[in-house]
């Protein structure tokens, strides 16, 4: 049986989902975010920091490039159809995703940066000092929030976030 999220990624090419792009926070798994979502457009509206913007398909997509997110929760409240729904349990986290600091990186291409690091207030980002003068960054995953506050404060765009092949919300 075909799902509409298999047609979905089919008619775009995308038939494993891996650039489906990243969902609002709290989004239902993929496959009932999909059924769910009416792509209303009223968690683009709700967003204060209006990082939420209409991917493929029309559905909301979140876009770090300009800003990150608070976790006000004001796009679950605005989702009436409830493609976007907050957990029974406050301990599962918005989403998960994996962060990953590329090869572009200024700092290890001997340039002292540290945009990302300052701007962490999870310290999620640290910095090790490898031979040469060279810092390597690394990230402590079980810090990190997904807020995408480095990506848009990389001056190089070696930050990147991307959706796990897991479903966001349990």
């Amino acid at each position: 049986m075909q799902t509409s999220i298999d047609r979905f990624q089919f008619l775009r090419g995308d038939l494993r989902g891996n650039r489906r792009g990243i969902r609002p926070p709290w989004s239902q798994p993929e496959s009932q975010f999909i059924d769910l979502c009416e792509r209303c457009g009223e968690c683009l509206d709700a967003c204060p920091k209006e990082i939420i913007e209409n991917g493929p398909g029309g559905y909301p997509v979140v876009n770090f490039a300009d800003g990150f997110c608070i976790f006000c929760g004001d796009c679950v409240k605005a989702c009436n159809h409830k493609a976007l729904r907050f957990p029974a349990d406050p301990t599962i986290p918005p989403w998960i995703l994996e962060v990953a600091i590329d090869s572009s990186c200024l700092s290890l291409n001997g340039v002292v940066c540290r945009s990302c690091v300052d701007i962490c207030e999870e310290a999620a980002i640290r910095f090790r000092l490898r031979t040469g003068g060279r810092s390597e960054p690394y990230l402590d995953a079980s810090a990190c929030t997904g807020c995408g506050e480095c990506v848009s404060a990389c001056p190089n765009n070696a930050v990147t976030i991307t959706p796990t092949h897991q479903d966001h919300a349990a």
